[in-house]
């Protein structure tokens, strides 16, 4: 009796210690996944901070276009204002009488032909700071606005 006793003995031994194994196996791959769940969430936070500064970013850049658009619109009036005093003085020439004068002449035919460059040219000037390419940019809008 004492031999089968030992040899059940033995065997739930050997059963014990692969159980033990299995559960510090659980406990191992418990602890791994706590690890990589709060990595994740640390990078899930992360990623929701950037996503809101981005944004912020974004609508500073916006209302910062949206202020740029009014200024370019605004300087766009001032250079149809200066061809339209330009126009007036020439008129105003001729019916005086200086019609020759060619001050008049060149002053109006400076703010009447003005091109696609010399607009470019002189808002940049005013507003160094601009990016030439942003006026560029809104160059097809600017000429549509001031041909209008």
């Amino acid at each position: 009796m004492a031999p089968r006793l030992s040899e059940k003995k033995a065997k739930y031994e050997i059963e014990l210690k692969a159980v033990k194994e299995c559960l510090k196996d659980a406990r191992d791959q418990r602890r791994a996944a706590e690890a990589s769940q709060k990595l994740a969430k640390e990078r899930v936070f992360a990623a929701e901070t950037a996503m809101a500064t981005a944004n912020s970013t974004l609508e500073a850049m916006v209302a910062e276009k949206d202020k740029l658009l009014i200024e370019v619109k605004e300087e766009i009036e001032r250079v149809k204002t200066d061809r339209v005093d330009a126009k007036a003085q020439a008129v105003a020439a001729y019916q005086d009488g200086f019609e020759s004068t060619s001050e008049y002449k060149d002053l109006a035919h400076h703010f009447m032909t003005a091109g696609e460059g010399q607009l470019v040219e002189r808002i940049a000037k005013t507003y160094p700071e601009w990016d030439i390419l942003f006026l560029r940019h809104f160059l097809g809008e600017v000429t549509i606005f001031v041909e209008s």
